[in-house]
């Protein structure tokens, strides 16, 4: 078996205490029924809590049933402080940190104009309906892309 570190070991604990944080802000009185969450067996699930390394196996499942973005677990292990959930909230150990409400009807809005200005400056030969049509469609494309990954909150 490979040799812990102290940095390992530090890693490990940090993501120990992220993962039963997150446990509890679910309402998973018990590990065993975390570890269901999970589809895990309770002793993978258990060490994970202890700060015992795993498997990678055993990292996806716990991001996927506690809703962490894929690669959680492995950049607290490489030395993150802290997991970003699917919403875009980031969890650090002790507290959490939730992204600051986005106007996205006032950012669209603002991109569709600074689209059409861009388009009729560098196509004079668009109509304004022209650009006003790609503006909506390319505004709709940018938010589809930034909340597929996670910099704007998901669709409500």
């Amino acid at each position: 078996m490979a040799q812990t570190t102290d940095k390992t070991a530090r890693h490990l604990q940090k993501l120990a205490a992220l993962v039963t944080q997150r446990r509890v802000q679910l309402g998973f009185r018990s590990k065993e029924a975390a570890a269901t969450a999970c589809g895990l067996s309770h002793m993978p699930y258990r060490n994970v809590e202890k700060g015992v390394p795993v498997s990678v196996t055993t990292y996806n499942k716990i991001e996927v049933g506690f809703g962490f973005r894929p690669g959680s677990c492995k950049a607290v292990l490489d030395g993150a402080d802290s997991i970003v959930l699917e919403d875009g909230t980031e969890l650090i150990e002790g507290g959490q940190i939730t992204h600051h409400q986005v106007d996205l009807k006032g950012i669209s809005e603002e991109m569709r104009r600074e689209f059409i200005d861009a388009a009729t400056v560098t196509s004079p030969g668009i109509s304004l309906g022209e650009a006003d049509a790609m503006s909506r469609e390319a505004v709709e494309r940018a938010v589809k892309i930034l909340r597929e990954r996670g910099i704007l909150p998901k669709a409500e």
